[in-house]
């Protein structure tokens, strides 16, 4: 089983939409469409991630968390079958389409959510340098960034359609760590 890091998930998502660079360029705007191929389906990108690190996605939000990855040992023992109450989770996965529509709320999420490896995915119209320092500053003043920074378990992925790039960055103390 691969270990699951920031670089490693990123790695991960790269290759995963790499090869599927003309389906997702053909429905990038088409937010639901975007979405479905994203979270939602067994033929997500999410879904497929989970499966490279032996891992389970739960891709119907749970507590408005988009998407969890998860081992079988995380559920709730001894509860109805088909039914998902998790103990535990490996990976807290949050998908904005829109980087302007309150980004600073899916970091506040994850934020608070108990888990391996926090990561966020949005798509902003060009590089979000103060974007950054604010979303820094909004990690730096909670009182477990310096967990968060010793542990490298927050990852921010950015897309952008022109030119289908994307960027990773990992929460550090003083700054973000490009990947």
């Amino acid at each position: 089983m691969k270990q699951i890091n920031a670089s490693s998930f990123f790695n991960e998502w790269l290759k995963a939409v790499t090869s599927r660079k003309q389906e997702i360029l053909s429905i990038w705007r088409k937010r639901t469409d975007f979405t479905y191929v994203v979270k939602g389906s067994e033929n997500s990108i999410i879904y497929e991630i989970a499966q490279e690190f032996g891992l389970l996605a739960y891709e119907q939000d749970y507590y408005s968390i988009d998407a969890i990855l998860y081992r079988p040992e995380d559920l709730t023992p001894k509860i109805k079958p088909n039914t998902f109450w998790f103990r535990d989770i490996r990976v807290a996965f949050e998908h904005e389409n829109t980087f302007n529509s309150g980004i600073y709320q899916e970091l506040s999420h994850l934020l608070i959510t108990n888990c391996e490896l926090k990561v966020l995915v949005t798509y902003p119209d060009d590089t979000p340098i103060k974007d950054l320092e604010y979303l820094h500053q909004i990690v730096k003043e909670t009182r477990h960034s310096n967990e968060i920074s010793e542990k490298e378990n927050l990852l921010l992925i950015f897309g952008y359609e022109n030119g289908f790039e994307w960027e990773g960055f990992v929460y550090k103390e003083d700054n973000w760590i490009k990947l």
